[in-house]
């Protein structure tokens, strides 16, 4: 990892939730109503931090009444003020809030997306909203790395394709001494990781199916991960993030003090 002082918590802002059956997330669920929503993360220094997701905007979700104007005008300003910004994937619900960013001009100097998150925004995104053309993606830092790459003292880049072609995940050592890894849409339920089973064929095959061989083996790393006392977050688990928060491992909201 890069020297330096460790990162002093980990926020999350959740945005637009809904219950859905857990049929509709993990293969072989039951018709049981979950609680899921739009997770962003800021990775807070002392003196700055690091978000990671970006969510999307109204226009993508019309008519619900669970979206927040507010809360999303909060992940706009949190972007706007970060020291980077990353994307767990290059999907719609992820990176929108970048691309059609209300301050895209500050926001895209100091996001980072890697090489393949660019390819698919550029030749498949899997929605036309979110489409870069090549003067809007040379205003992004890129970058390529094999297996991982550090970014800033404790949090590490750990490249996952799978469900997407760009998908990473995220890793986050506090300086509390807690590790985490943000594992993006890996699974939607933490059940998934716990038994093993993937998202529901007939869910993923919309945006272009996925390489479930590769899946698997990071569903198994993961699991082995929880195991060892890291903390798994997913994208979408909104009741694995409540439940972060109360063991202390998550703060609810974003610090955007300049300083602490």
């Amino acid at each position: 990892m890069i020297p330096g002082d460790l990162p002093v918590g980990l926020h999350v802002v959740s945005l637009n939730p809904f219950r859905v059956p857990l049929a509709a997330l993990v293969e072989g669920g039951t018709a049981e109503l979950v609680d899921a929503a739009l997770l962003v993360f800021q990775i807070r220094f002392r003196h700055g931090w690091i978000m990671v997701d970006a969510a999307e905007d109204s226009a993508f979700v019309p008519g619900s009444p669970t979206f927040s104007a507010a809360t999303y005008a909060s992940i706009q300003r949190a972007l706007r003020d970060a020291c980077l910004v990353v994307v767990t994937h290059e999907h719609h619900d992820h990176v929108a809030g970048v691309i059609r960013s209300t301050y895209s001009s500050v926001v895209w100097q100091h996001t980072v997306l890697t090489r393949a998150q660019v390819q698919s925004l550029r030749t498949a995104p899997d929605d036309p909203r979110v489409q870069l053309d090549s003067t809007a993606a040379s205003r992004f830092i890129v970058i390529g790395y094999d297996r991982h790459v550090p970014i800033a003292p404790g949090v590490v880049l750990v490249r996952a394709p799978g469900h997407t072609p760009g998908s990473q995940m995220v890793y986050v050592r506090l300086a509390s001494g807690a590790e985490v890894i943000l594992a993006g849409d890996v699974a939607w339920h933490m059940s998934g990781i716990a038994t093993l089973r993937q998202k529901p064929d007939s869910s993923t095959r919309d945006f272009g199916g996925e390489d479930r061989a590769t899946i698997a083996a990071q569903l198994r790393w993961l699991k082995e991960l929880d195991a060892a006392g890291v903390t798994v977050l997913l994208s979408h688990d909104q009741a694995a993030a409540v439940r972060s928060v109360a063991r202390g491992v998550l703060r609810e909201g974003f610090d955007a003090r300049a300083k602490r």
